[in-house]
C-alpha cells in the first residue's frame, strides 16, 4: 500500500491467490446465525493450507453476492482494506471461490472465538428495550435506544466509556464506504465467558469490528453505466446515502439518516467524542488508494474486480473522504 505506514493504519492481510473452500469443513451448527439477506455457508479453515494470510482451524464466512448483483461481494473485500487504511477494526476479507459450484464469494474471518466468548447482535437488545421493534425490516432502529443500552452497560462498567467514539467511528467508515445496511443484526457486543458450559461474564464486553459492509461501495450501479457520471452527478448520489439506523424516533423531527447528517448531528451532541481520532481515520492521501485495492484486480475470479467497478469505487472513495474531511473541520456546536 506504499509509503511509510502511520502507527495507527492497520497492515492489510494480502491473499497470495484466489482461495478455493471446495473441500473445507462445513459447520454444521451454522443454521444458528440466520441473519442477513445474502447466502453465506460457514466453513473451517484447513491445516496446513498454503495460503498464509488463514488461520488453521478458524471459522470464515463464505458470503456471495445478491443475483441481482453478482459483483457485490468485492465490496466485503475493498472495504476491509479501506477499514485497515483508517485504523478501524474490520474483520479480514478475501476472494474466494467454491470450485464445485463456481461460485465466487467474499471469505470473512469470524471475530471470536466460540470456546472464550460469546457474541450477541444488537438487535438481541434493541427488542428489549423497544418491545415493538420489527426485527425483520429494524425500521425503528435508532440510535437513543442504542444510547440507553450503552450507557446502562458502562454504568454497569461492563462496557468501556468510549462507546461514543466507537459509533462516531463506525458512521464514519461507514459514510466514507457508503454503507446502507449497518442494521441492529449488523453490529453488537462481545461478551468473555469462562468456558463453553459456564455463563457469560456480564461484567467484561466490547463492541465488535465493523462486520457485513457489502452494501456499499455502489454496489448497486453498474458499473458500465454510471462511469460516465459528472462530477455533480456523483456528488448528488454520495449526497443522497443514508444510513439503516436513524437518530430517534420522536415524532415530528426528521429522521436525521443521511450519511454525513447523522454523522455531523452526533458529533454535535453527544459529548467527548474525540475528534482528532476521527480526523486520523481520514489521514491518508487518496492516492494510497489505487494501490490499496490494485492486486484484487489480478485475481482470476470468474466474477472479476473489472477496471469498470475500480473506477467508479475509486471515485467514490475519494469524494467521500474530501467530503468527510471538510465535515470534521467545522466546528460543532450543540444543536438549539
Amino acid at each position: 500500500m506504499g509509503g511509510q505506514r502511520d502507527p495507527m493504519r492497520v497492515q492489510p492481510l494480502i491473499q497470495a491467490g484466489l482461495i478455493d473452500v471446495a473441500d473445507w469443513e462445513a459447520d454444521a451448527e451454522f443454521g444458528v446465525f440466520p441473519q442477513g439477506a445474502r447466502a453465506k455457508d460457514a466453513v473451517f479453515a484447513p491445516d496446513g493450507h498454503p495460503e498464509t494470510v488463514l488461520i488453521p482451524r478458524r471459522r470464515y464466512m463464505f458470503k456471495r453476492s445478491k443475483r441481482s448483483y453478482p459483483d457485490q461481494f468485492w465490496g466485503e473485500i475493498i472495504a476491509y482494506r479501506v477499514g485497515c487504511l483508517m485504523g478501524l477494526q474490520v474483520p479480514p476479507a478475501f476472494a474466494a471461490v467454491n470450485s464445485q459450484t463456481g461460485l465466487c464469494a467474499a471469505l470473512i474471518e469470524w471475530f471470536y472465538t466460540d470456546s472464550v466468548e460469546l457474541f450477541m447482535h444488537g438487535g438481541d437488545f434493541i427488542t428489549a428495550i423497544r418491545r415493538d421493534f420489527d426485527r425483520v425490516k429494524g425500521q425503528k432502529h435508532n440510535l437513543q435506544d442504542i444510547e440507553v443500552l450503552m450507557r446502562a452497560l458502562a454504568i454497569q462498567g461492563a462496557l468501556e466509556k468510549e462507546w461514543r467514539t466507537w459509533w462516531a467511528k463506525a458512521l464514519l467508515f461507514d459514510a466514507m464506504i457508503g454503507n446502507t445496511d449497518r442494521h441492529q443484526d449488523n453490529w453488537g457486543l462481545v461478551f468473555q465467558r469462562a468456558g463453553m458450559d459456564e455463563p457469560i461474564q456480564i461484567s467484561k464486553c466490547r463492541l465488535s469490528p465493523l462486520f457485513d459492509n457489502g452494501t456499499s461501495l455502489g454496489h448497486e450501479r453498474f458499473a458500465d453505466r454510471v462511469n460516465g457520471w459528472s462530477d455533480a452527478r456523483l456528488q448528488q448520489y454520495v449526497e443522497q446515502g443514508t444510513h439503516h439506523l436513524k437518530w430517534s424516533l420522536v415524532e415530528g423531527v426528521p429522521p436525521l439518516n443521511g450519511h454525513l447528517t447523522l454523522l455531523r448531528h452526533v458529533l454535535a451532541t453527544w459529548p467527548g467524542i474525540d475528534i482528532a481520532e476521527l480526523k486520523n481515520c481520514l489521514d491518508f492521501e487518496t492516492d494510497e488508494l489505487p494501490n490499496c485495492i490494485a492486486d484484487l484486480a489480478q485475481l482470476p475470479a470468474s466474477v472479476a474486480l473489472t477496471p469498470d467497478r475500480i473506477t467508479f469505487v475509486l471515485r467514490l472513495l475519494t469524494l467521500r473522504h474530501r467530503m468527510l474531511k471538510e465535515l470534521l473541520d467545522e466546528p460543532f456546536a450543540p444543536p438549539c
